[in-house]
C-alpha cells in the first residue's frame, strides 16, 4: 500500500493533510495526553517520597536520621523483672524487625514524634527478642514527660546526635530531685555527690533533654529526677577554649558523659532532704560581679566596713556543703549603734547595692506600729515572708534577703519596761522577732540591718549571737 492513500484517509472524509511533524496541534486540541510531556505540579520540589521511604510527605523537611519512620503504639513488657529494669534505667523495649539492634550491641537512640502538644522526643531503647512489632514500652514519667496516652499512635525512628554538629554531649545538667510519691518523708538527708555518681552510672550514655521525666531507685525508694537546664559542650575542644566550650540552650539535648557536671536541686514541692556537696560552688554570689569598693562613697569608715564584711558576709562565699560540714552558721543580724550623723544609714544603705541579693527591705521603727490588735506583729511577719517562701523552695541555695531596720529602739526596748503602754505591744515585737530570727524554722537567707542611737534601750536578747551579733559603732 502506498503512503498517499493511508494519509488521506487519516484526514478523514475532509480530505485535510494531516499537519506537520513539528506541530502538535489536531483538530479542537492536542492530539494525546501523554504525561510525561505535562509539567510537573508546583508543589513538586516540596515532595520528598512517601512515609515508607524515609521521607516525610509534602512540605516538610526530611528526618534528621534519614532513617525509616515506624508506626508505634505504646505496650507493657510482660516480664515484670524485666519491666522493672527499663523503668527504672529510663530504657523503653521496641521490636528487633522494626529496630535492629546495633553491631555492638549498644542502645538506640530513638525520635519520637506525636504527643499532645505534637512535639519530639528522643528516649533510649533497646531491642528485646519476642517484643510485639510496631509497639515501644514507655513508662508513667516517659509518657507525661511525651504527652502520649495507651491509646495515641506516633511515629519513631533512629536519631543520629552528631547530624546537627559537634556539640552532642553534655558539659553539665541541672536536675530536680524529689520523692514519686508526694506523701512520702524522711529525715535521712541524701548526699548530693551520691546521687550524682549514682546517676552518671546509670544513666550513661543516654540522651537528655530539659523537661525529662526519669525514675530513679535509691535505698529502694523511688526518686522522681526532672531535667531543667542542660549545657552542651563539644569534647574535641582543647581546653584553651574552655570559655567558649560549653552553650547553654534551652531546647537543646545531649548526651551524659562521666566528665558531665550533675547539680541537684531539691523540689520545693515536697519534703526532700538534700545534703548539698562540698564541690559545688554557691550558685549566688554575694558581691555584685560589676561592683568596686571605690563606688561605695564612704569615706573615712574603711575599719568599720571592713569588720562588716569579714563578720558579716565572709561566710556566704565559700559553698554550702562545706559551711554546713564545718558547722559555720551565717551571721544573721548586724547592729549599728551611734551618735546621730556618724553615717549609720549610709552604711546600711551602700551594703544593699554592693550585695547581690534582693532588693532590701527598708523600714522605720514606729512604722511597724499599729492601732490594730496583733496587727504590729503581723507587719514583723510580712517583712520575713519572701525570704522564708525562697528559703523553703531552694534550702541554702536561696538568695539573701536584707532588711534594714531604722530607729530599731523605737519598737524593741527592754521587755517589761512598759514601751508598750498597758497593752504590751513592744514585747510582743520583741518576741516575734526573736522567734523569726532564732526560732524553731531558722533562716539562713537573712541579713537584719538595725540602726539606732540607744544601744542601752534595746532588749538583751537581740544582742545575743544568733540575733544582732555584731555590733559597730
Amino acid at each position: 500500500m502506498s503512503r498517499a492513500p493511508f494519509s488521506g484517509f487519516m484526514g478523514g472524509s475532509r480530505g485535510q493533510q494531516p499537519p506537520p511533524p513539528q506541530q502538535q496541534q489536531g483538530y479542537g486540541g492536542p492530539r494525546h495526553n501523554d504525561p510525561r510531556q505535562q509539567q510537573p505540579p508546583q508543589n513538586y520540589q516540596s515532595y520528598q517520597g512517601g512515609g515508607g521511604g524515609g521521607g516525610s510527605g509534602y512540605g516538610e523537611k526530611p528526618s534528621r536520621s534519614g532513617g525509616r519512620q515506624v508506626n508505634l503504639r505504646v505496650e507493657k513488657v510482660t516480664d515484670k523483672s524485666l519491666q522493672s529494669r527499663l523503668i527504672y534505667g529510663n530504657l523503653c523495649a521496641v521490636s528487633p524487625d522494626d529496630f535492629p539492634p546495633n553491631r555492638d550491641g549498644s542502645d538506640l537512640y530513638i525520635l519520637l514524634r506525636g504527643g499532645q502538644p505534637v512535639g519530639e522526643y528522643v528516649v533510649t531503647a533497646k531491642p528485646v527478642p519476642g517484643f510485639p512489632q510496631g509497639c515501644i514500652s514507655l513508662s508513667d514519667p516517659q509518657r507525661s514527660w511525651a504527652g502520649i496516652t495507651m491509646r495515641d499512635m506516633f511515629t519513631g525512628e533512629i536519631y543520629d546526635p552528631f547530624a546537627a554538629g559537634g556539640k552532642a554531649y553534655l558539659g553539665s545538667v541541672d536536675l530536680e530531685i524529689g520523692f514519686a510519691s508526694p506523701n512520702k518523708k524522711t529525715d535521712v538527708p541524701y548526699d548530693e555527690d551520691e546521687l550524682s555518681k549514682m546517676f552518671i552510672e546509670t544513666y550513661q550514655n543516654q540522651v537528655l533533654s530539659p523537661g525529662q521525666r526519669i525514675l530513679m531507685d535509691h535505698r529502694n525508694i523511688p526518686l522522681l529526677v526532672v531535667v531543667k537546664t542542660v549545657s552542651l559542650t563539644d569534647l574535641a575542644m582543647t581546653s584553651d577554649d574552655s570559655s567558649k566550650k560549653a552553650q547553654r540552650e534551652p531546647q537543646a539535648r545531649g548526651i551524659l558523659t562521666t566528665q558531665s557536671q550533675v547539680i541537684f536541686h531539691r523540689d520545693a514541692k515536697g519534703d526532700f532532704n538534700l545534703k548539698p556537696s562540698m564541690h559545688k560552688p554557691n550558685s549566688n554570689a554575694i558581691l555584685a560581679p560589676d561592683f568596686k569598693f571605690e563606688d561605695m562613697g564612704i569615706g573615712g569608715l574603711d575599719d568599720e566596713f571592713a569588720t562588716i564584711f569579714r563578720r558579716a558576709f565572709a561566710s556566704r562565699i565559700f559553698p554550702p556543703g562545706l559551711i554546713a560540714k564545718m558547722g559555720i552558721t551565717h551571721v544573721k543580724g548586724l547592729l549599728l549603734y551611734g551618735p546621730p550623723g556618724t553615717g549609720k544609714t549610709l552604711i546600711a544603705r551602700q551594703i544593699g547595692k554592693m550585695l547581690n541579693a534582693n532588693p532590701p527591705k527598708v523600714i522605720n521603727g514606729p512604722e511597724v506600729l499599729n492601732k490594730y490588735v496583733g496587727q504590729s506583729e503581723e507587719n514583723i511577719r510580712k517583712l520575713f515572708a519572701d525570704a522564708e517562701k525562697e528559703y523553703k523552695e531552694k534550702g541554702d541555695e536561696s538568695s539573701l534577703h536584707i532588711i534594714i531596720f531604722d530607729e530599731l529602739d523605737a519598737v524593741c526596748k527592754q521587755r517589761g519596761s512598759g514601751s508598750g503602754g498597758g497593752t504590751g505591744v513592744g514585747d510582743s515585737v520583741v518576741n516575734q522577732l526573736l522567734a523569726k530570727l532564732d526560732g524553731v524554722d531558722q533562716l539562713n537567707n537573712i541579713l537584719l540591718i538595725g540602726m539606732t542611737n540607744r544601744k542601752d534601750m534595746i532588749d538583751d536578747a537581740l544582742l545575743r549571737p544568733g540575733r544582732l551579733e555584731v555590733h559597730l559603732e
